[in-house]
């Protein structure tokens, strides 16, 4: 990335932004596959392979539509550059069923789950962005905590990017996230009082 790139911008997603999410998944196989419904997929498995793709696109886009997903969206000019899905935690069945990820939940608490960041824009402090978005987004929405999955890293290990799509530790510590009572693989930050 050349030093006169263009800055940065981050903000809420919108059903209008079909295309741009579908420009920035459909850039990377991962994404093109998940179109960031993990979390919205109560099972894995058979349920989960089934869902790849095609119907995990239409799921999604329908979803977008119809206002009932919560995200931020990083844009290089009019480019999309990264995404950060966010949302009630009742919108993310599977988090119940996690085993590794099991946790009580105070009311109201809300999910950051998942980070993407084009090729060629990361390590840019873009990921950073997307969270403090997310967090202004979630906290203006109602949320009253929010909880946060960082990727488990030892000390000076570079995590490569599809293993750090929930997060890092890095991240979330630097956003005032910590670790929770309950799970210490669950992160969590409340709203300041007012």
């Amino acid at each position: 990335m050349s030093g006169d790139a263009p800055p940065v911008a981050c903000r809420p997603v919108a059903p209008a932004d079909a295309g741009a999410i579908t420009q920035l998944f459909s850039a990377n196989s991962v994404c093109r596959g998940c179109w960031c419904m993990h979390w919205r997929v109560e099972k894995g498995g058979k349920t989960w392979n089934a869902c790849w793709g095609e119907p995990n696109r239409r799921t999604f886009l329908k979803l977008l539509k119809d206002g009932r997903v919560q995200g931020s969206l990083a844009f290089a000019a009019d480019k999309p550059v990264g995404w950060c899905n966010f949302g009630p935690r009742e919108d993310f069945p599977r988090l119940k069923r996690s085993r590794v990820l099991a946790y009580k939940a105070a009311p109201d608490t809300w999910s950051i789950n998942c980070f993407f960041v084009a090729a060629g824009w990361r390590k840019r402090g873009i990921a950073s962005g997307l969270l403090k978005s997310a967090m202004e987004t979630a906290f203006e929405r109602g949320a009253r905590v929010l909880e946060a999955y960082p990727t488990p890293q030892r000390q000076g290990q570079d995590l490569v990017a599809p293993f750090a799509w929930t997060g890092t530790r890095a991240l979330f510590a630097k956003a005032g996230f910590k670790p929770s009572g309950g799970n210490e693989r669950v992160w969590v930050k409340r709203r300041a009082k007012r």
